[in-house]
């Protein structure tokens, strides 16, 4: 029996699962989308530290009916998603894994959905466009992320 065309494929097999996952785990984060992993996290806010900006955390379930509308309603407005092109985005839905819960509870995400900008220093703001008169509307969610983008966080 000829072995030599196993070993050839198990050769092959291990160098793509080594190439893949180093592929992956290198992998530069950018502005260009919304992260949906935990395993991100810590990319996304060494990321945002190196340049001195703000990123943008946010944490949602599939079953949250305000979620659905914070998706619907303000986040695939056009112009709330060109002003959050310019920042990270990482959005954590802690009912996906088990790193996701972790990083919901060490967050100390309070309900859902809870949009937070976090500044370099570690510090965070939340904004909620849900009150109990009603929803803001679309214009104000986005001066207010605008001015919350802008504080950097100092004056927390």
């Amino acid at each position: 029996m000829n072995t030599k065309p196993f070993f050839l494929l198990l050769i092959l097999t291990l160098t793509c699962a080594i190439f893949f996952s180093n592929a992956h785990s290198a992998e530069a984060v950018t502005t260009s989308r919304w992260y949906t992993k935990a395993v991100s996290f810590k990319k996304i806010e060494k990321a945002a530290k190196e340049k001195e900006q703000p990123y943008i955390l946010f944490f949602y379930t599939n079953w949250c009916g305000y979620c659905k509308r914070m998706n619907r309603k303000y986040l695939s407005n056009t112009e709330v998603k060109k002003v959050l092109s310019k920042y990270y985005r990482i959005k954590i839905n802690p009912d996906t894994g088990r790193a996701e819960q972790t990083l919901a509870r060490e967050k100390n995400a309070q309900g859902y959905p809870d949009f937070r900008i976090v500044y370099p220093n570690g510090k965070s703001m939340r904004i909620h466009p849900f009150q109990r008169n009603g929803s803001v509307k679309v214009a104000t969610f986005i001066k207010e992320l605008k001015a919350m983008l802008t504080l950097k966080g100092q004056t927390l």
